[in-house]
């Protein structure tokens, strides 16, 4: 459970804690489990969670942002923003790196079927090579590296 302290009509910490509260008031007994009315006679008030809001990972970003009191009730907002240019382009280079790595783990995972000591037919082999051969043109997708159609490898429907 997240708190808040509020002195002067305004939020003084955030976040706060019971053994804090506790802490701050060493001359005081309090019971183990408070009321609101209990807490808010020390200025302490719940702060109720919300989740995160939906938002494209790829242009926004968000923010959890300090609590507001709407309709009687301290609640945690978040804010969306949209990202500019030189963070598209780092997201972009850092999307592009986890999807040629994810790339590079799946042909490293196939390169046995290109020995020639393969198990499989020629066939086999052959289809591993076409399989690969995908896998490798990956990047040049039109969506690459935000929306990617991964090759299914030899075998699977």
């Amino acid at each position: 459970m997240d708190y808040l302290l509020v002195s002067n009509n305004a939020i003084s910490k955030f976040p706060y804690s019971l053994e804090e509260l506790r802490s701050d008031n060493p001359l005081t007994s309090f019971p183990w489990e408070m009321s609101a009315g209990e807490l808010a006679n020390w200025g302490v008030y719940r702060v109720e969670k919300q989740n995160p809001p939906a938002y494209n990972e790829q242009t926004e970003s968000i923010e959890l942002q300090p609590p507001s009191f709407i309709n009687g009730v301290w609640v945690r907002e978040w804010l969306i923003i949209s990202a500019d240019s030189a963070e598209l382009e780092r997201r972009t280079t850092a999307q592009a790196a986890l999807q040629r790595e994810e790339r590079n783990r799946v042909l490293s995972r196939t390169d046995y079927t290109q020995c020639l000591d393969f198990p499989g037919t020629d066939n086999e082999r052959a289809s591993y090579a076409v399989f690969r051969q995908a896998l490798r043109d990956v990047p040049e997708q039109v969506g690459f590296p935000w929306d990617v159609v991964w090759p299914l490898p030899p075998g699977v429907a």
